[in-house]
C-alpha cells in the first residue's frame, strides 16, 4: 500500500470516529509487494481490554448465509451458513528456536475483557512469538472427502461476494503488524496447480492474496476488505486476482520476528 493511501485510510478511520461512527478501515488499493508472514519477539498475551469501539447501527439488510463466524457459539468450527463447515486453526513454523503460539493447532473463542463489545461477548484471541518464517491464525470454509479418498480443506464458492468484513485489535505487547490473506486453488497445493515442494519460484505455493491492515491498534476496528484490494507478495505462482470462486482459507498472518496479540471478532462475507 503506497504511503499517500495509508494516510487517507487513517484519516477516515480518525473522521469516523470523530462523528461518532464506528471505525471503519476500507481497503481498496493493493498492498506492497514485498514482506513474508510470521511472527516472532518475546511477548505473550495482554489482560487489559482495548478501547472501547464505537458500535455501528443495527438497521439495514441482514444476510445470514454472509456470515462466517460471531464467535459467540464457543466452539472451533464455524457455523454450517452458506454451505460452509470449516474450523479455526492456528500454527507456525514450529522449527523456530524457542517459537510459541498460544493456542496452537485448534482455537475456541476467548470472553472478550471488560464485558464484550457492541454485544459481542466473544472473540478469536492468538498470541505468539520466536518465529522467524510464518505464523497464522486461519480459518477454514470447507471440509470433507476429497474426490472421494482422504477427508482434507475443500474449495468454497464466493464468487457473488464483493469481499470480507471483521472486527480486530492487537494487544500492548503486540507488533502493529497483520495482514489479512486469502487462500486459492492456486496457491493452496490442495488445488492441484501450485508446486508445494517450491519455496520460491514461479510455481510456488502460498503466495496467497492480501493485504497488510493499516492502521491497527489496541482499538477494536471495523475492516471491510474488497476481493479486488488485495495483492500476492511475489515469491510464487502468480495470478491476476483472486479467485473468489475456489476459496480455501482466510487467514491473518504475523510477520517474522515479531510479538503478536491479536483478536479478530465478527468475520462475514459481503
Amino acid at each position: 500500500m503506497k504511503r499517500r493511501d495509508s494516510l487517507i485510510v487513517a484519516a477516515l478511520v480518525t473522521l469516523a470516529a470523530a462523528s461518532g461512527c464506528s471505525s471503519t478501515a476500507d481497503y481498496s488499493p493493493p498492498p506492497p509487494g514485498a514482506g513474508g508472514a510470521g511472527g516472532g519477539g518475546n511477548g505473550g498475551m495482554s489482560g487489559k481490554p482495548g478501547p472501547a469501539a464505537s458500535c455501528p447501527d443495527s438497521g439495514g439488510p441482514v444476510d445470514p448465509t454472509a456470515l462466517i463466524d460471531d464467535m459467540e457459539a464457543g466452539g472451533n468450527l464455524i457455523p454450517m451458513e452458506g454451505g460452509r463447515n470449516g474450523a479455526w486453526w492456528a500454527g507456525g513454523d514450529m522449527v523456530s528456536p524457542g517459537a510459541a503460539i498460544d493456542p496452537h493447532d485448534n482455537v475456541m473463542p476467548e470472553l472478550i475483557p471488560g464485558g464484550g463489545r457492541c454485544g459481542s461477548l466473544r472473540a478469536m484471541h492468538v498470541t505468539g512469538h520466536g518465529f522467524t518464517s510464518w505464523a497464522q491464525l486461519s480459518v477454514s470454509m470447507r471440509y470433507g472427502a476429497v474426490d472421494g479418498g482422504a477427508s482434507g480443506l475443500l474449495p468454497y464458492d464466493a464468487h457473488i461476494r464483493s469481499g470480507v468484513t471483521f472486527w480486530a485489535r492487537i494487544g500492548d505487547t503486540s507488533a502493529a503488524k497483520v495482514r489479512l490473506s486469502i487462500s486459492d486453488k492456486y496457491s493452496r497445493p490442495e488445488g492441484g496447480v501450485c508446486d508445494v515442494s517450491a519455496t520460491t519460484g514461479s510455481t510456488a505455493c502460498y503466495d496467497t492474496f492480501g493485504v497488510d491492515l493499516t492502521p491497527i491498534s489496541q482499538t477494536w476496528t471495523e475492516y471491510r476488505v474488497p476481493f479486488g484490494g488485495l495483492g500476492q507478495r511475489n515469491f510464487g505462482l502468480p495470478e491476476k486476482a483472486l479467485d473468489s470462486s475456489s476459496i480455501y482459507t482466510i487467514q491473518f498472518d504475523f510477520y517474522p520476528n515479531e510479538i503478536f496479540d491479536f483478536w479478530v471478532d465478527d468475520i462475514s462475507f459481503y
